[in-house]
């Protein structure tokens, strides 16, 4: 392993300097919108006549290199802009040139395809597992009120961990193994609780991409997937924004000049559960923002500043439930029951960014972060029935407590350099500072508090060759972990081959190592909402090998067909083992148990418009399983998200430019649950109340001996401009440009099909099963754009 990485290294940079020999000009510069003056990504620059160009980049930034002095037509042009050609003379140097401007064109009709061009942070014409989905897309999709989680799971070989958490598993992975980058930061847990959301606002977003599988070596420390969002960067000519009410909730955004060369965008969501909190008493709310400022220092550096803050509380009693659907409904079915639950959550997190042009080749950014984390979890079930066979009391009862405290301060400093237009080399430095800080007690007993503060130092880099129809991308990638005193390596490298202007193969292969694991707790709360983080000290990285292979099919001007197969091997994972006692481990790091697994399957996407319509379809059929040698004596099971057959479909039909409709339907195969086929009873002492409780649990030798029945769901959404009414009045008095009316219905299969959530036994061995689609969701707000 070590060999191979070296002599790709070698390769790396015998490629790089042989490129260096050829003289030859370049032209670079900017790309910006004329109205917002925000740079524009994935703008085609076509070189006329000499068959050269490039794409603007993550920063909407562009390089055209191999030119030799002489006169060249540049023509620029970008989907939604109207086409730019410009002269330009190159004499005896690379030319740097001020900021393009480009004109946005009305389109007739906005399509909410999944998928853009170009990407922000990686280049989807070498990556096999890119998937980008737009803001228009996510707030066209019915029922998740503009959540970005939530519309990840209609995208292939991404599912839900259980219907009512935002956590989500890529390809087989656990939900610890994904990594979410806010403008290149790390966020610990961005979900809402309450809602079951994510934190992040749509109307603040720029972009959002996803790579489930096979990135380069730029992005590290994880073994699964990376979701990267990006920040909308402000309105550099007037004040513009958008105002969501509803009974429930309330979204803004504000983006405005601050001066000539500095814009700002402020946003924000409160979420306030006015049902929950006069019906059950349930005080539930939570609040995000977003601050984004930017500011052209000059012509080769611009400054990026970058803040975000949420916090989410909730206290929910199921005996406040029990009781008013005991008074509605004359009823004392729950009296037996107590189940409870409080939470509390905090995310912060700020950036400064850097971008520098040191020439026409050279691009360089340098990033400065902290991101902050604290959360504390109590969950407690409390039931008792009798039983019937033996005419016995049983009582049930679990308690969990499980807190988590993360700082995390980062720097990283990456270079682009343009060698020639067929070679592009890319590489970096990251240096990042932890504090963990993690406390789990289950049932009284304090599985241990343990404080860790280690220290992570990266390095990369990759060269990116084409020649022809042919592109490779070599890459490798070295980290240092304080607490294991040894450098890690990690090969990566991606294909492209264009057999056809509409038709290419890609593939890609390389090594993932992770040091910071999630401590598994899906089997011991109700829902597993959070990832409890844990940095491994004894136990060696956690490890992946991805091997992928896809294809692309442009079916049509408007329409793509994409086919993925991939193999992942995990050969390090570890999950915590909450029945190892306290004499059997003296250390909270010796719960810690490793293990392995593979995925395998394959993802398959249509995308695109046919008239007035537009969305995708997708199809997935995969398997993934584990082995951990304290779990069946180390055989093989299958894995707690492994869902067989996913079928997803999203679909827009725009029949008026002021009127759309939208539904999406998912039909899923259930995930695998341990059905017990015998019962053991927990003793544990309670020294507050001086009494012992019982804790009666179903045990098997088969874990997860089932598979839940299909899940369907079917939702519909509609949206139309409002020209008369309070709505017209309102958007009239604000000065807005437009209203709009937005109503979603979901869950319309309920009376026909109960989406299985888990089963109960209770004590004549009867199994009931409980359900999330037993009513229909209804909504309906206004959007108010100005």
């Amino acid at each position: 392993m070590i060999a191979r990485s070296i002599f790709l290294l070698y390769v790396m940079i015998f490629l790089i300097v042989t490129s260096l020999s050829a003289q030859t000009y370049t032209v670079a510069g900017y790309i910006i919108d004329k109205n917002t003056k925000e740079t524009i990504i994935g703008v085609n620059i076509v070189v006329r006549d000499h068959y050269k160009g490039a794409a603007t980049d993550r920063n909407g930034f562009f390089s055209v290199s191999g030119l030799s002095a002489g006169k060249y037509i540049f023509e620029i042009s970008h989907i939604g802009y109207q086409t730019r050609i410009i002269d330009i003379e190159i004499e005896q140097k690379s030319i740097l040139l001020d900021d393009i401007v480009l004109l946005p064109e009305i389109l007739k009709h906005k399509e909410i395809v999944v998928a853009g061009k170009r990407s922000e942070f990686a280049d989807p014409d070498i990556e096999p597992a890119h998937q980008q989905i737009t803001p228009v897309a996510i707030k066209s999709i019915p029922t998740i009120r503009g959540d970005i989680f939530k519309a990840l799971k209609y995208l292939p070989g991404i599912e839900g961990i259980d219907p009512i958490s935002p956590l989500y598993s890529v390809r087989g992975s656990d939900p610890g193994e994904n990594l979410v980058l806010l403008d290149g930061v790390r966020i610990y847990n961005p979900y809402h609780y309450v809602t079951s959301s994510g934190l992040f606002n749509v109307y603040a977003l720029k972009n959002v991409e996803m790579l489930t599988g096979g990135f380069g070596a730029e992005y590290g420390g994880v073994n699964s997937s990376i979701l990267y969002l990006t920040t909308r960067e402000g309105n550099s000519e007037k004040l513009h924004g958008e105002i969501e009410p509803s009974t429930s909730y309330f979204n803004t955004i504000l983006d405005f000049p601050v001066s000539k060369n500095a814009t700002m965008m402020i946003s924000g969501r409160i979420f306030y559960d006015l049902v929950s909190r006069f019906l059950f008493y349930s005080p539930n709310y939570f609040y995000d923002m977003n601050i984004s400022l930017n500011w052209k220092l000059n012509k080769t550096n611009r400054l990026q500043l970058r803040y975000f803050l949420s916090k989410d509380y909730i206290d929910y009693n199921f005996r406040r439930f029990s009781s008013y659907f005991a008074t509605t409904f004359d009823t004392d079915v729950f009296d037996e029951y107590d189940v409870f639950l409080t939470t509390a959550w905090y995310n912060q997190a700020a950036t400064a960014i850097l971008k520098t042009i040191i020439s026409p080749i050279i691009y360089l950014k340098n990033q400065v972060a902290v991101s902050f984390f604290s959360s504390k979890n109590l969950y407690q079930v409390d039931f008792e029935y009798l039983d019937e066979d033996t005419d016995e009391q049983i009582k049930l009862f679990y308690k969990t407590d499980i807190r988590n405290k993360i700082r995390d301060v980062s720097s990283k400093h990456i270079v682009n350099i343009i060698v020639n237009s067929t070679n592009t080399v890319n590489a970096g430095l990251e240096y990042n500072n932890y504090f963990f800080s993690n406390d789990i007690i289950i049932n009284y007993f304090n599985e241990g508090k343990v404080t860790k503060k280690p220290y992570l130092l990266a390095g990369f880099i990759e060269d990116q060759i084409k020649l022809g129809h042919f592109s490779v991308r070599p890459g490798i990638r070295f980290s240092y972990y304080s607490y294991m005193d040894k450098i890690y390596h990690e090969p990566r490298l991606s294909t492209l081959i264009n057999l056809a202007s509409d038709f290419r193969i890609k593939a890609a292969w390389g090594n993932y190592y992770q040091y910071i694991t999630s401590i598994n707790s899906n089997e011991y709360e109700l829902s597993q909402y959070l990832d409890n983080y844990y940095p491994l000290k004894v136990q060696k990285p956690s490890s992946s090998t991805h091997y992928i292979v896809g294809a692309e099919k442009s079916i049509s001007d408007n329409a793509q067909l994409s086919i993925d197969l991939y193999y992942k091997h995990m050969s390090r994972l570890y999950a915590f083992d909450y029945h190892v006692s306290e004499l059997e481990a003296y250390h909270f790091s010796d719960k810690i148990k490793p293990g392995s697994g593979k995925s395998y399957g394959i993802d398959l996407i249509w995308k695109g418009r046919w008239q007035n319509f537009s969305g995708w379809i997708s199809y997935g059929i995969s398997k993934s399983s584990r082995n951990f040698p304290y779990i069946m004596e180390g055989k093989q099971f299958l894995f707690d998200y492994d869902r067989t057959h996913c079928f997803k479909a999203v679909v827009n039909h725009q029949i008026h430019p002021s009127l759309s409709y939208s539904g999406t339907l998912r039909v899923l195969s259930g995930v695998p649950k341990t059905l017990g086929s015998s019962t053991k009873s927990y003793y544990y002492y309670d020294p507050f109340e001086n009494k012992y409780s019982t804790f009666l649990a179903y045990t098997t030798e088969d874990k997860n001996n089932i598979r839940l029945p299909l899940f369907i769901k079917l939702d519909f959404g509609l949206k139309k401009k409002i020209r008369k009414g309070f709505a017209a009045e309102l958007a009239e008095f604000l000065g807005a440009e437009e209203s709009y009316l937005n109503i979603s219905i979901g869950n319309i299969l309920f009376l026909f099909h109960r989406n299985v959530w888990f089963y109960i036994e209770t004590g004549n061995k009867k199994l009931y099963a409980v359900g999330t689609n037993y009513f229909p969701e209804f909504s309906i707000g206004y959007t108010i754009k100005f």
